[in-house]
Order: structure tokens, then C-alpha cells, then sequence
């Protein structure tokens, strides 16, 4: 019961609790953060989206590393909200970042033009993903790309992560939806944990 209260949290923070959780991830996804952002191979002027955004230290990043990107985030959690658009006031201020509060899959979102999608540990949270895949797919320019950190089905069973909380799918799974949503030349390659790159 305590495990799956606390996992909870690492879905949709709230609290102090929730406030404890998102320490734990700003540690915890520097490193991922870091390989994310470099298998993402910035250029000046693209339009990117990250899908759970949590504290804010992946678009904070992004925005360092390439000035003149439009970053753009939802995230269902209202403490992330709030957290992310104080750590990236800035850049909000400066109209190169918009951060919004939401749920992905019911928010009908204007922009159908990105360059790049990414999320880092947030496919668990889907119930399914071909809906989440397929409105991805929607949001990308053709020949652009959508990229996924996730640890896989066997390292959630051993970490014992709730199944309440948790979808615990295998990388095999997560490719196979990526193609049935139309996505080609899906790639794949693991350090500690799972990166994924999917072309529309």
C-alpha cells in the first residue's frame, strides 16, 4: 500500500510528497536528460515537445543548448506546473517556452508542426499506446521524429513497481505500437535504460 502511494506520486506529483518525488527525478534524469537530449540532435529554430515535463530540467536544458528553439510542454501534474514555470521563467518571459498544465491524451493542442516529440518515463502511464502514439504522429512534421526514454517491463518487475501505477510494457511492445501507429525507421539502444527513435 505505502509502495503504491509513494509511486504514485512519480505518475502525477502532489504535496510534499510530491515535492519529495520531483527532487528524486531532478537526480535521478540528469544522466537520462543528458543522452535524451543528445540523441535529439538540436537545430536552431525547430519546434520541440516534451510529454510530462515534471520539474522542468529537460526543457531548461534544451533552451541552454539551442537559444533560438520553441520549446513546448504539457504536463498533468498542477505542482509541476507550477514548479517548471518558475524554474523556466525566463524563458517563458521571453516567448520561447510554453508550458502548459494538462492531460496529453484529452488536451486538444493547436500545433501540428514539431520538429520533435520526446517524453522520459512517462509511456508507463498510458494505458495503451497506440492512441498516445497515434496523436503524436499527428503533431510531427512528415520526416521528423519522436523519441522515448523508458526503462522496459523486466527492470520495473525487478525495481517490483505496482501494476496499479505502473504499465509495465516491453521494448518489443512499445515498437510494435510505433509502427502500427505509422511510424517507420524505429531505432533502439540501451545504456542503463531504453532510448527510442521513431521517424514519421
Amino acid at each position: 500500500m505505502l509502495r503504491k502511494f509513494i509511486a504514485s506520486h512519480f505518475k502525477r506529483p502532489t504535496g510534499l510528497i510530491g515535492i519529495w518525488a520531483s527532487n528524486l527525478m531532478v537526480k535521478g534524469n540528469k544522466s537520462n536528460y543528458d543522452k535524451l537530449i543528445e540523441d535529439l540532435d538540436l537545430h536552431p529554430h525547430e519546434k520541440l515537445l516534451e510529454i510530462g515535463y515534471g520539474p522542468g530540467t529537460g526543457v531548461n536544458a534544451i533552451a541552454q543548448r539551442c537559444p533560438t528553439c520553441i520549446i513546448h510542454g504539457i504536463d498533468f501534474s498542477p505542482l509541476m506546473h507550477k514548479r517548471a514555470s518558475k524554474y523556466n521563467k525566463i524563458y517563458i518571459d521571453k516567448g520561447t517556452m510554453l508550458l502548459q498544465y494538462g492531460d496529453f491524451l484529452k488536451m486538444p493542442i493547436a500545433d501540428h508542426d514539431y520538429d520533435k516529440v520526446f517524453c522520459l518515463n512517462v509511456v508507463y502511464f498510458w494505458n495503451e499506446l497506440r492512441q498516445p502514439f497515434g496523436k503524436v504522429y499527428s503533431l510531427l512534421k512528415k520526416g521528423r521524429s519522436f523519441h522515448i526514454y523508458m526503462a522496459d517491463k523486466n527492470s520495473l518487475i525487478k525495481k517490483k513497481a505496482p501494476d496499479s501505477v505502473f504499465n509495465k510494457y516491453s521494448i518489443e511492445e512499445v515498437v510494435e505500437a510505433l509502427k502500427s501507429s505509422g511510424f517507420e525507421n524505429v531505432e533502439h539502444h540501451s545504456e542503463k535504460g531504453h532510448y527510442i527513435k521513431a521517424l514519421k
